[in-house]
């Protein structure tokens, strides 16, 4: 008996996300490198899946920015200094826009979700490696761009958003200073203060410098790493 064409359609998509998510995590937890080449059929056999759902995770990856897809082969993200420092200004402009816009938009109980991933609590309990704090910066960031309620602004944000994470799991992948943690919590909480009180300019410039203080944090952790 032939399977319903839905079902069919359902279990590839299934496939498709699965490995798209896991080459993802390896790539965070630097397994695969920067530069390195993904071989779709390499990936078929370890993953035991068909080429097809390895190739539809990688063209994903590659739309997300954290793979790079040249013609002919897949690779790891490998930006050079210069190309770092653009994706940085780019995405400063971007999400300073994206806090104005939220400042407008963003529903309360929203704000008051954030607000509460940042009590000394969850903090101390929640906070203490490197993935966790990328897991919550990421939520924090992905609610305000949702809360901006612009589609336009989401799809070019994102694909510069997920690199940069990427671009601080390999910095913290040497070095995670503690101090980091409570101060990001500390400039996240003064955004969201300024978004839930409608200060649609206030908001858009703290985002701006908290990223201003993400950048340098993040450069200090790459000192060593030959780009």
């Amino acid at each position: 008996m032939q399977k319903p064409i839905l079902s069919t359609v359902l279990r590839r998509q299934y496939l498709c996300d699965e490995v798209m998510k896991t080459i993802k995590e390896r790539i965070f937890s630097i397994e695969y490198n920067r530069g390195d080449r993904l071989i779709v059929e390499t990936l078929s056999q370890e993953l035991e899946v068909s080429m097809t759902p390895v190739r539809e995770g990688l063209k994903a990856l590659v739309s997300e920015g954290l793979v790079v897809y040249d013609g002919k082969s897949y690779s790891v993200f490998n930006p050079n200094v210069k190309e770092i420092a653009d994706i940085f200004r780019i995405r400063r402009s971007m999400e300073r826009l994206a806090a104005s816009l939220a400042s407008e938009s963003m529903k309360v109980e929203e704000i008051e979700k954030l607000v509460a991933l940042f009590s000394q609590e969850h903090i101390s309990r929640h906070f203490s490696n490197k993935s966790e704090l990328i897991r919550i910066d990421k939520l924090y960031h992905t609610k305000i761009l949702e809360g901006a309620d612009n589609k336009r602004l989401k799809t070019l944000l994102e694909p510069l958003q997920e690199q940069c994470w990427l671009i601080r799991a390999w910095g913290y992948s040497k070095t995670f200073p503690a101090w980091h943690v409570e101060r990001t919590a500390e400039e996240h909480l003064r955004i969201l203060a300024y978004i839930k009180d409608h200060q649609s300019d206030e908001a858009g410039i703290a985002m701006e410098n908290h990223l201003i203080n993400g950048e340098e944090r993040t450069w200090e952790s790459l000192k060593g790493i030959s780009f």
